[in-house]
């Protein structure tokens, strides 16, 4: 089974065992980078579009990781910080 979207002009067939909205969602999601670098940079080359739209993804997933790693992070050191506090209350 597959699933037809357009990127940048050019229809492609994905298959695979997704839902088919999924991919639809995935697709225009990269079809919106593809044209926001074209808006900004004018580049003709579908091919450099495309490198250029998978480094601004990997950027923004990088950012998001980040941020995730630093809540993880926080909310650690204040579960710590809440255990030692339950400890201290159940000891006294």
């Amino acid at each position: 089974m597959g699933v037809e979207v357009e990127i940048f002009g050019q229809k492609y067939l994905i298959r695979g065992e997704g839902d088919p909205a999924y991919i639809r969602q995935l697709a225009e999601f990269v079809d919106s980078k593809m044209r926001e670098v074209h808006g900004k940079l004018k580049l003709s080359t579908p091919g450099k579009l495309a490198v250029l739209a998978a480094l601004n993804i990997s950027h923004e997933l990088f950012n998001i990781r980040k941020e995730m790693e630093e809540q993880e992070s926080l909310i650690a050191n204040r579960a710590e910080k809440l255990l030692e506090l339950i400890s201290i209350e159940l000891k006294t």
